[in-house]
């Protein structure tokens, strides 16, 4: 199961990470301005505000592998797709089919987490898929900056790892439900375990942290990177393929904080990391320098993601938990997508130093 789990955690991350560093030349290809790169990365999170709901209800209704593989599936022929796309408006469409497939996939890792494992084992597996994560953010974004290196459409190849596994998911006995509420008691039920106290502070934390990192550093990052020191797709990649493996690291020591520290205080932490590293990454005056916030960025994030998945599923009962997570990865989708537009605009108006250094106001 974990390693179903570790799977679907890197597929989450490959459908954006891949492409970072390869943003501008992307939108150059096709005729596109830098500042309109960011509609690459909301065209593929869009989908996920309209597919996730449906998809949470249907996890919890028929089971998590009738909606899992058709995801999967979904998910490497958009990639295929975007290939042998034609013009910028094509490019845009296909990734949004590639969005519809990764929709599902976030919310159903964190869900099959929490029906396999419980306490401290479901945050020690939350925070290896994490460490999954951080790896499948590091190897996307240098793989990608490498094959963009050498055509444009390769990166999209790194969609194909969505058949093996979905072929995974056809052979395990992943949860099913063996009787089911009408849907006005299921709804009811997940609406009121979404308007707790602490489910819609962990929710609002979900919101603002992809914000943040669809912003500054998926969208102003690679433009402050390119424009002030000239730095290659590579180099963009492994840049922010440090922050992959610094969150790994903090994802690694979590359940060891976790038994030392309270949870309140871990989370204010994550908060202070991410305000240290957004202001130094704006003054950074080296490309050499970059590495160093973009860690510290990184550590934030593998304190902060876990720990806030980890407390979400324990809200919800088994019958409940896809669409209580479903709810979560609207606000995620939703973040993905106004953080591209937001600092998008922010970029063109104050540039890309300029917008990151406002990303700390959301810290």
């Amino acid at each position: 199961m974990l390693a179903l789990v570790c799977g679907l955690t890197l597929l989450t991350t490959m459908g954006i990470s891949s492409l970072l560093p390869s943003l501008p030349l992307l939108a150059a290809h096709f005729g596109a301005s830098p500042e309109e790169s960011w509609k690459i990365i909301s065209a593929f999170a869009l989908p996920g505000l309209l597919c996730v709901p449906l998809v949470g209800v249907w996890a919890d209704r028929y089971g998590r592998k009738r909606v899992l593989v058709p995801a999967l599936l979904l998910f490497a022929f958009g990639g295929l797709c975007c290939m042998f796309a034609r013009t910028f408006s094509e490019l845009l469409f296909f990734r949004a089919i590639q969005g519809a497939g990764s929709a599902p996939l976030g919310l159903l890792y964190a869900t099959i987490i929490a029906d396999t494992w419980q306490g401290e084992h479901r945050l020690k597996a939350m925070s290896r898929s994490v460490i999954f994560l951080g790896l499948g953010t590091a190897a996307g974004p240098a793989l990608g900056g490498a094959l963009s290196m050498l055509h444009w459409n390769l990166p999209f190849l790194l969609c194909l790892p969505a058949l093996p596994v979905a072929a995974l998911a056809l052979r395990l006995p992943l949860l099913r439900p063996e009787r089911r509420a009408s849907f006005r008691t299921y709804a009811g039920g997940v609406f009121a375990c979404a308007r707790q106290k602490q489910t819609l502070v962990l929710l609002a934390l979900t919101l603002l942290t992809f914000i943040m990192l669809s912003g500054p550093i998926i969208t102003a990052f690679p433009l402050l990177a390119s424009q002030k020191f000239q730095a290659s797709t590579l180099e963009c990649g492994l840049i922010i393929a440090v922050s992959s493996l610094a969150s790994g690291l903090a994802a690694l020591a979590l359940p060891l904080l976790y038994r030392r520290t309270s949870t309140r205080a871990l989370l204010l932490a994550s908060c202070a990391l991410y305000a240290a590293a957004l202001c130094s990454l704006a003054g950074t005056s080296a490309l050499w320098l970059l590495p160093l916030p973009i860690t510290v960025y990184g550590f934030a994030q593998g304190l902060n993601i876990p720990l806030v998945s980890t407390l979400l599923t324990g809200q919800a009962s088994d019958e409940q938990r896809a669409g209580l997570m479903a709810a979560n990865a609207v606000l995620l989708r939703l973040g993905q997508n106004v953080g591209p537009l937001l600092f998008g605009a922010l970029t063109g108006l104050i540039g890309p130093a300029g917008a990151i250094a406002s990303g700390t106001a959301l810290a």
